[in-house]
């Protein structure tokens, strides 16, 4: 890890990643620990702190371990493809919806309906889950359409049955 005033750089096994911090808080590196200190005592002081040190946190995770989503699609005829640098998938429109992958993120379809996206930055991996969700999100009738894997999905009862009319 290298800090240049307010811009922290880290390296790992998975890629390096870097970020420039507010100046309301000072990160600096002691005996192995890095260390973050507010300048002043006030809420917004106190905030970035703790935004500090949480996004520290996700930048050396992400360069050791990185980070990962996973998406399923749910529908009859709905399915995913990489081709290329981008994601096609058919999802009950009348043409294929291609999404190109960002940079940084890699996106793998191991089956056809499930999507796993990998990075080492962890917004933009939650960021390109929700991309993709939004192009069909799950509907709550029959549930059809592009879900976190282990999402739950409040399902809706359809029209009721027309039984007891009174006239």
């Amino acid at each position: 890890m290298t800090i240049e005033g307010q811009k922290v750089t880290v390296k790992g096994p998975k890629g390096t990643t870097s970020r420039v911090f507010p100046p309301m808080c000072e990160v600096t590196q002691e005996s192995g620990a890095v260390i973050v200190k507010r300048n002043g005592e006030t809420r917004t002081h106190r905030e970035m702190h703790g935004l500090t040190r949480a996004l520290l946190n996700n930048m050396i995770i992400g360069v050791s371990n990185g980070f990962g989503e996973s998406l399923e699609i749910v529908g009859v005829g709905y399915r995913a493809e990489i081709k290329g640098k981008e994601l096609q998938l058919a999802l009950g429109f009348a043409q294929p919806v291609r999404y190109p992958v960002p940079e940084g993120v890699t996106i793998e379809v191991p089956e056809p309906t499930k999507i796993r996206i990998s990075g080492i930055e962890k917004e933009k991996v939650g960021q390109v889950a929700a991309e993709i969700r939004r192009l069909r999100p799950p509907e709550p009738y029959k549930g059809k359409g592009v879900k976190y894997t282990g999402e739950v999905i409040h399902r809706k009862a359809g029209k009721a049955a027309v039984g007891t009319g009174s006239s």
